[in-house]
């Protein structure tokens, strides 16, 4: 997915005519001269918002969008890099994500070595249109390893594969990263599988050598609309929409849409917001169990919508448009007041063999049910290009605790239950259209 539109450079060349006369002859030379030609560079807003034509050789990068991911990469030539990269997922997992009950730490390290090749850079910088950069489409071959820390096996499965991406810096410190991959992955108690995968990075970067402010900190208010006046904005959100991933036996298939609708109220720095989204799963799994040492199969299928009301307070936006910084609009940084409704319409799994149940001593349960969330956000807002957004949140809140819930599982009648009231901690980013 790209929003660069890059303009062609065209170029005349003038050959140099030296005029001689003799007598009632004329003699003309044409004289070409030799050596390698360099094309200016022209940046263009597209440039200076992705840093397209800056040339750099080492990147340092932390990821945000999925867990925690550092690392940093480096230029071997202009088409070749390699990289390093540790990583940590960590949280509270529930057992059971809608009800969270049954909650058990997980803390998973990894680590990772790659090499790409950015299979096009040598023609951007021979046209004009990019750098010896990190930015571009790439070829890489990835080694990894996750640490399992629920069992005693440590460093556990090791993966090799290939990935087809694109690395884009963004602004002065920002860059995101987008790829598929697919490979063998050896796992526990000696099994290979071959799976596919897609992965999206979004987060901070610093880049080495560094460049003067003046060469970076040029006018971007013609690719983010600073002076724009923008009172409504709808967003569709483009970003985690399809997840697919599958090992050959286990396939795992995501769609989550979204779609967002933000108004100003009259001229003042407050603006509210109606969310809409929705999840569709579906999975075909194996797991072995230690306990028992036996391998069972099973399938989990759920389906949810949630809608979101936010009031934001835009509380930089005065300060910003006195200082000529910025028009009234919806872009900036924001506190926000959110009431959320979820609404599990069904989550069901089904454990394929009869003889093998699990730890409930149920093959199958159904559960419907709905909840309702408060939570205070922080989070920043940009309009890019003419039809681009990008938006982070961070937040905490607390679950609204209820009764409306069915649950059945294949060993109890139709039952209700609630879920507990807690703490929730909320990340979200999104990229997408915006109109």
């Amino acid at each position: 997915m790209s929003i660069k539109n890059y303009i062609g450079i065209l170029l005349l060349l003038a050959f140099q005519f030296n005029l001689s006369a003799q007598k009632d002859t004329t003699y003309q030379t044409i004289r070409q001269e030799n050596g390698d030609f360099s094309t200016p560079i022209i940046e263009t807003p597209a440039d200076r918002l992705f840093r397209s034509k800056v040339p750099s050789n080492w990147m340092f990068k932390l990821n945000f969008a999925e867990s925690i991911k550092g690392g940093a990469e480096y230029k071997i030539s202009p088409a070749f890099s390699i990289g390093a990269y540790y990583g940590i997922s960590y949280g509270d997992l529930p057992t059971d994500k809608f009800l969270n009950t049954g909650n058990t730490w997980n803390f998973s390290p990894s680590l990772a070595l790659e090499g790409r090749w950015y299979h096009d850079i040598k023609k951007r910088i021979k046209t004009g249109r990019g750098a010896n950069n990190f930015g571009g489409k790439y070829l890489a071959l990835e080694a990894s390893s996750i640490y399992d820390n629920a069992s005693t096996i440590g460093w556990d499965n090791r993966r090799i594969a290939l990935r087809y991406g694109l690395q884009q810096r963004f602004l002065r410190n920002g860059y995101f990263d987008i790829s598929i991959g697919a490979g063998i992955t050896d796992g526990s108690f000696n099994s290979k599988v071959f799976s596919t995968d897609q992965r999206a990075s979004v987060g901070l970067a610093a880049f080495l050598p560094k460049q003067k402010k003046s060469a970076q900190n040029r006018d971007l208010c013609d690719v983010l609309h600073c002076q724009d006046e923008q009172y409504k904005m709808l967003r569709i959100n483009l970003y985690n929409v399809v997840d697919i991933r599958s090992t050959g036996e286990t396939y795992y298939v995501a769609l989550q849409p979204n779609i967002a609708y933000e108004r100003k109220i009259g001229r003042s720095p407050f603006s509210v917001e109606i969310d809409l989204g929705a999840a569709i799963n579906s999975s075909k799994f194996r797991r072995y169990t230690a306990h028992d040492q036996m391998d069972y199969s099973g399938r989990y299928t759920s389906a949810h919508w949630n809608a979101t009301g936010e009031l934001r307070w835009y509380y930089k936006m005065r300060k910003r448009i006195l200082s000529g910084r910025s028009g009234n609009n919806l872009s900036g940084v924001f506190l926000g007041l959110q009431l959320n409704r979820n609404n599990l319409i069904k989550e069901a799994v089904n454990i394929d063999a009869e003889e093998l149940m699990d730890l409930s001593g149920s093959n199958y349960f159904v559960l419907t049910g709905d909840y309702w969330t408060s939570n205070l956000v922080w989070g920043v807002q940009q309009r890019l290009l003419d039809r681009g957004f990008i938006q982070f949140k961070i937040g905490a809140g607390s679950t609204l605790g209820g009764n409306n819930y069915r649950y059945e599982d294949s060993n109890k009648p139709l039952a209700k239950i609630g879920r507990r009231n807690e703490l929730n901690i909320l990340a979200d980013l999104k990229i997408g259209f915006a109109f």
